[in-house]
């Protein structure tokens, strides 16, 4: 017999609750040192954010209508993740006391793609909050707005390559320096690029710098206590803020951007729109 409505209704909100609470349990276990909580906390707050965010085609709503897209974008998310992860553990600026080997699949496949889509939700919430729906559409296709966009694609692809380098171990003396310069040449392309794609650009900057800084804190935070992954001193920018070293929260203001900009790619699809 199908569920009527207000069934569905009242058992997707209860739904929503419990992973809500299962998300600040493993937080609240990260606090107290439990070494092994990430991969709860995030795919409970993915989970619970994503059907709030259900009506605004978001992530879960593409695992559901568009499974083969939504696997495409799970799988570049995993595999940005593990170039950009192996470069920091091969430039020492992390590492993993409970996964070596094998156990960094899990790292690569799960952690990282999953908290990527947890904040990419989490931006589509605070949007939502401060009335501005995230929502994306074509740009005017002035000869500005197609500068930009092969301005900005030749600047994210070199970004991409410089990280393979820098994975690759290949002249890391000079690979780290440049991928920090195309990291700081590509956030303001970006920043532009989706302020002309998106329908209500008002405050959609600070949407961005605010999800950012939340995931940071509440991402971050609990895995300084935690140990999951410790964080070691950097070559450069190296001065902590709440206990974060700053490359961190640069790192944090990255991952928020990436999962956004291969988001960009996938909801412009005229199969997704």
């Amino acid at each position: 017999m199908p569920l009527s409505t207000e069934k569905k209704f009242l058992y997707s909100r209860v739904t929503i609750i419990a992973l809500f609470a299962g998300g600040f349990i493993f937080a609240f276990a990260g606090f107290n040192g439990f070494p092994l909580w990430y991969g709860g906390f995030v795919f409970c707050f993915w989970s619970a954010l994503g059907m709030l965010n259900y009506s605004e085609r978001s992530s879960i709503w593409l695992l559901h209508a568009r499974p083969w897209f939504f696997a495409l974008f799970y799988a570049s998310l995993a595999s940005t993740a593990f170039l950009a992860d192996t470069f920091g553990l091969g430039m020492h600026l992390w590492f993993y006391p409970f996964y070596e080997g094998w156990g960094l699949l899990w790292v690569w496949l799960v952690l990282y793609p999953i908290g990527g889509l947890t904040v990419l939700e989490l931006l589509y919430v605070l949007s939502g909050w401060f009335g501005e729906h995230l929502r994306f559409e074509e740009h005017k296709g002035t000869a500005w707005h197609r500068f930009l966009d092969v301005f900005e694609y030749i600047v994210f692809l070199s970004l991409i390559a410089a990280v393979a380098a820098g994975a690759a171990g290949i002249e890391i003396a000079i690979t780290a320096p440049l991928t920090l310069i195309l990291a700081m040449v590509w956030i303001p392309a970006a920043l532009v690029k989706f302020w002309s794609h998106t329908r209500h650009p008002g405050h959609y900057a600070t949407f961005i710098a605010l999800t950012a800084l939340l995931a940071a804190i509440s991402h971050g935070l609990p895995g300084t206590i935690a140990r999951e992954w410790v964080y070691l001193d950097a070559p450069f920018l190296a001065l902590s803020i709440l206990g974060l070293p700053l490359f961190v929260w640069i790192d944090w203001f990255l991952f928020t951007l990436f999962p956004l900009r291969l988001w960009l790619f996938i909801t412009l699809h005229p199969r997704v729109r």
